[in-house]
């Protein structure tokens, strides 16, 4: 991140937030699609909405749907990614972000804020 502070001074902050997004999630070890994924579940989860694993499979544009079970499946065996079951229809799963997840993205948000003031 030193070799891009002088970027700060000129309003290039942004160039700084992707390099620190990028430690934290090599941090994690989550690539950039996990990125994706993970980011699309937990801004459902944030905003109270569930996500199944047919709303993932879904986003065809992305990736194939087996590649996207293959995300999802990392992701879940990373710890990233909890499985719950529907109360009503067991075949159906939803999928939402774990405390490591959370606590990956509350670290990207302090080094963002720490940007955003100069720090």
């Amino acid at each position: 991140m030193k070799a891009l502070i002088a970027l700060n001074a000129i309003g290039f902050e942004y160039f700084l937030f992707m390099e620190s997004k990028d430690a934290v999630h090599k941090k994690y070890g989550i690539n950039e699609r996990e990125c994706f994924i993970l980011r699309v579940i937990s801004q459902s989860h944030i905003r109270s909405q569930k996500m199944r694993v047919s709303d993932v499979l879904a986003l065809k544009d992305f990736a194939s749907p087996a590649t996207l079970h293959g995300i999802v499946k990392s992701l879940i065996k990373k710890g990233n990614l909890s499985v719950l079951p529907d109360a009503v229809d067991g075949r159906v799963k939803y999928l939402e972000p774990t405390p490591l997840t959370l606590k990956m993205y509350k670290e990207m948000t302090k080094n963002f804020m720490k940007i955003g003031r100069g720090s």
